[in-house]
């Protein structure tokens, strides 16, 4: 009996793929507190547009963590991704366009 939606592959290692998920979370968590210090240091806005894409994005893979289905991936939360890549664009051109 297959229980998936049709078109949906079956994780094929799903402690893999949950190892894998914390690991990016973890990570994204560190070099979310990178670039806040960073920030800190330099009060430059684009430290901090990257310290809040890597919050999200680590946000996020907490999220598919905890669904019962990680692959099963809500729209909202592409939405959310595509804000923080939208933010840190945002501030690159900011910083690349303001008068020297």
């Amino acid at each position: 009996m297959n229980l998936h939606p049709p078109g949906l592959v079956p994780i094929a290692h799903p402690t893999l793929d949950l190892f894998l998920l914390g690991y990016i979370a973890a990570l994204s968590a560190a070099a979310t507190i990178f670039f806040l210090r960073y920030w800190k240091e330099t009060r430059d806005s684009l430290f901090l547009s990257f310290a809040a894409f890597f919050a999200i994005q680590g946000g996020t893979r907490i999220v598919d963590l905890s669904s019962p289905s990680p692959n099963l991936i809500v729209g909202w939360v592409y939405v959310l991704r595509l804000l923080a890549v939208l933010l840190v664009v945002a501030a690159i051109l900011r910083r690349n366009t303001r008068p020297a």
